[in-house]
């Protein structure tokens, strides 16, 4: 699996910027909390770049996605080392490759406590830190969750999933609501928020009114839907806005 990102570029520049790096965990002498910016991952999972008006769509369904686009950087060629949710994410947040961090599917134990992780090192250098997720492959059972003061995740422990009755996965308006939230209460430094869009994931049940849109075709309509609300999040002043876009 490919990454189409405008900014998988970007967060290789976040990790670099916040210290020394990844592997050592350690801050750079000098490096004071208040001068950081302030940091926006967004992360959606099983987004084709075909889909993506960037990537030269024609169905009008990345709006939001194009603009951001248009006005940051835009990669062609930017790799995936994992075609599975845990272990992608995993190593985007590491900053290492799946035989190095050890998590090899959406099953595997959690990421060793051991290894640093890009919210891990922010936290460190005072950052105010949340994470809003989406569907339970990235939930707290993943490891994913050191780092954040705050990690939404409203899921049953992913070995335990075994039905369509348990709750795997959530709206990507429910991940997007809780995250203004939290965007919303005073702080004085800097923040880092990973929000984590799980839509346009199998099985296709776009909301209105891009089911009424994409009537013949709901993978576009969750396409859609994710979208608008990667639109709610780009409202926000936010120094670097990563958006992560499977290919």
């Amino acid at each position: 699996m490919r990454l189409a990102t405008h900014v998988a570029v970007m967060a290789a520049a976040v990790l670099t910027s916040v210290g020394s790096p990844i592997a050592s965990g350690h801050p750079p002498p000098g490096v004071a909390a208040s001068t950081g910016a302030n940091l926006l991952l967004v992360t959606i999972d099983t987004l084709r770049a075909d889909h993506v008006g960037a990537y030269g769509a024609a169905s009008g369904t990345t709006p939001a996605i194009d603009r951001l686009a248009q006005e940051g950087v835009l990669l062609h060629d930017a790799v995936a080392h994992v075609p599975q949710t845990r272990p992608s994410h995993t190593s985007l947040f590491t900053g290492r490759l799946p035989y190095e961090h050890g998590i090899r599917d959406n099953f595997s134990p959690p990421l060793d406590t051991a290894t640093p992780t890009l919210a891990t090192l922010l936290k460190q250098r005072g950052y105010a830190t949340g994470g809003f997720i989406g569907a339970y492959p990235v939930s707290r059972d993943s490891g994913l969750q050191r780092g954040f003061d705050v990690y939404d995740d409203p899921f049953v422990a992913a070995s335990s999933v075994a039905t369509r009755q348990d709750r795997s996965e959530r709206r990507g308006r429910e991940v997007v609501d809780r995250a203004l939230e939290w965007l919303e209460r005073p702080r004085t430094g800097p923040f880092f928020v990973w929000v984590h869009l799980f839509d346009p994931h199998a099985p296709y049940d776009p909301p209105a009114p891009f089911a009424g849109r994409f009537p013949k075709d709901p993978y576009s309509g969750e396409v859609a839907f994710a979208d608008s609300q990667v639109g709610m999040t780009g409202s926000l002043d936010a120094w670097a806005l990563a958006v992560c876009v499977n290919k």
